[in-house]
């Protein structure tokens, strides 16, 4: 990783790891809504101890800092005790500002949208802000159960407790938070301009295909040959375009006698081609998309 990534990188943690705290501090906390994991845990053992959240938001975190020290690797470790570090600093210093509002609904609602930003913005760019994700995936090797359902199952285990303590209306608005914060989170993780695989099959001429999707859409296209049990003879074309360039690709297709498969793709290692120029595909020696 380059200087400049690496810069950039703890910017972006810097500022997740700063929303996260003003969520907790200026919209959860003084309302008494919980979040999941080891911050909620910190938040509950700070409602009942006194201790102060941003020492307990820590604290609590070294034991998982120290087992993903061999799993996660150096890199990994160094941000996220960065994150939590730049967190708790600034949960101690927003603890004298007064809350934003005392209506539970509109602190769930904000509170959870801008912890579910700060989240994801530390998750993104490589940091971690909770220790159960570690210790879930270490656990799902030997019980065989995945990470997500690990870390749900906690969480219900510690809403049923903040139920208990602090009556079910609490209870229900930390899980419609907990709720909240996942779907912003993973949506700032893996980024708004989603991308999409489209598998497109047909027998008309795909050269055409081909150049109208890297002429309108600046695509290149994977192409091979395939049979099909009734058609016969065909040709396929893979394409890999964001989630807004669909209605583009549907205009296309529509004009050509094709079968399109359209899925979601979670993750693109390497550089996915897109040209910024319009150059023949041929004269970019290659044809993957």
């Amino acid at each position: 990783m380059n200087k400049r990534s690496e810069i950039l990188n703890i910017i972006m943690v810097t500022v997740g790891a700063v929303i996260a705290a003003f969520s907790i501090q200026d919209f959860l906390a003084p309302n008494s809504i919980f979040d999941g994991g080891i911050v909620g845990v910190s938040m509950i053992i700070s409602n009942l101890s006194g201790i102060k959240l941003s020492f307990l938001t820590w604290f609590l975190n070294v034991p998982f800092l120290l087992v993903a020290w061999k799993m996660k690797g150096r890199a990994f470790v160094l941000r996220s005790v960065y994150a939590m570090t730049v967190f708790a600093v600034a949960v101690a210093i927003l603890e004298t500002t007064p809350a934003v509002t005392e209506d539970h609904l509109l602190a769930v609602t904000f509170g959870g949208l801008i912890l579910g930003v700060g989240v994801g913005l530390i998750l993104r760019y490589g940091g971690c802000l909770d220790g159960t994700e570690i210790v879930a995936s270490l656990l799902s090797k030997k019980i065989h159960q995945p990470i997500g359902r690990q870390v749900l199952c906690f969480n219900i285990v510690l809403y049923l407790v903040v139920g208990f303590l602090y009556g079910w209306e609490r209870g229900l608005y930390s899980i419609l938070t907990y709720v909240l914060v996942s779907v912003v989170m993973t949506r700032v993780e893996e980024g708004f301009d989603a991308q999409r695989g489209c598998l497109i099959f047909t027998h008309d001429d795909v050269s055409e295909i081909k150049n109208r999707i890297f002429e309108e859409l600046g695509r290149t296209c994977t192409e091979w040959d395939t049979s099909g049990y009734i058609g016969g003879e065909n040709k396929a074309l893979y394409v890999v375009i964001s989630q807004y360039e669909l209605r583009q690709l549907r205009d296309i297709v529509s004009s050509f006698n094709c079968f399109v498969t359209v899925c979601e793709i979670d993750e693109i290692i390497g550089k996915n081609m897109k040209s910024q120029e319009k150059i023949e595909p041929i004269e970019k020696g290659m044809e993957n998309g």
